[in-house]
């Protein structure tokens, strides 16, 4: 994908209290700003002394308050195309290009459009939620003006552009690292641990096991209960599995979908059939390799080592 560059990054709030946040980005397609005092004539003229003086004489604003009034204003109308967009709208970051062609409204208030339309996405198709945005950037919205420089512009380009900072990458590889050498120290859990394992991972992640591990019933290893939403799931733990054998349990799910939210299937040795079968069903189907995943986020490693040093 063409990476996104641009000469300046500035955010802008759409409307006080983001009242024009939703038909900007979800119908108009336009950057828009409120000021419906001030002169649109003033502004296409570039006369910005007199938009200051007026926040002066007219509203009794100190010098330093109106000049930053006519600056945030002068940049609605005069940054170009190259100039990069950002805001924050329904948890998530948006960003786009605008042409620098301004159109009062009949309420006064000013708008310019976008080029193309506001995105929420990286440019590998990612979503920009704003839990996955630095604070650095993210602090941003608090801005209780209008239109302001963004001081995180580096970082703000590289999230768009998927770029992640070296020292990320590092810790990325190293967890993968973990994660691969986990996933053999997994394997060589023995049947009644493994299970034992997956028991505290759903314990950690807030489940409450029903009855003792392994002695519900035959199709069921583990009955579990989420105390906060009310979920009930089941889960089956296998030593060894291969297709044919998920695919009749499969089958025998089908009847309890009335009385369980959830169901799982997770095994500790899959054949390759059973592999390749992972991401085609609705089934939450678990190999070793998302167990050691899991593992690592419960916090567990220690305990996978101390059972298999």
């Amino acid at each position: 994908m063409t990476k996104i560059k641009a000469n300046k990054v500035l955010f802008i709030k759409l409307g006080a209290g983001g009242k024009f946040e939703k038909v900007c980005i979800e119908q108009s397609q336009t950057l828009r700003l409120d000021y419906e005092e001030v002169e649109h004539n003033w502004c296409l003229n570039k006369q910005w002394e007199k938009v200051r003086d007026y926040y002066v004489t007219e509203r009794n604003t100190d010098i330093g308050s109106a000049q930053r009034h006519a600056n945030q204003i002068q940049q609605f109308y005069e940054e170009d195309e190259k100039t990069l967009w950002i805001t924050f709208y329904a948890n998530k970051l948006w960003w786009c290009f605008s042409k620098p062609e301004i159109t009062q409204l009949p309420d006064k208030t000013k708008i310019r459009p976008v080029i193309g339309k506001w995105s929420d996405q990286d440019i590998n198709k990612n979503v920009l939620f704003k839990g996955n945005i630095s604070g650095g950037l993210s602090k941003t919205q608090g801005f209780r003006g209008t239109i302001c420089s963004v001081e995180e512009a580096k970082y703000a380009l590289a999230k768009i552009n998927n770029e992640q900072p070296k020292e990320v990458v590092e810790v990325e590889n190293a967890f993968s690292e973990l994660n691969s050498k986990l996933t053999a120290l997994i394997k060589k859990l023995q049947p009644k641990d493994f299970e034992t394992l997956v028991d505290l991972i759903f314990r950690q992640a807030g489940w409450q096991r029903v009855g003792d591990i392994g002695k519900t019933q035959k199709t069921i290893d583990l009955e579990l209960f989420a105390p906060i939403t009310g979920e009930k799931a089941i889960v089956q733990i296998k030593a060894q599995s291969d297709l044919a054998q998920f695919l009749e349990y499969e089958i025998k799910f089908v009847p309890m979908k009335n009385d369980y939210n959830k169901f799982f299937y997770v095994v500790h040795s899959a054949k390759p059939n059973l592999e390749k079968y992972k991401n085609e069903t609705e089934i939450n189907l678990y190999l070793v390799d998302k167990v050691a995943e899991f593992t690592i986020s419960a916090g567990l490693v220690e305990w996978v080592i101390k059972k298999t040093s």
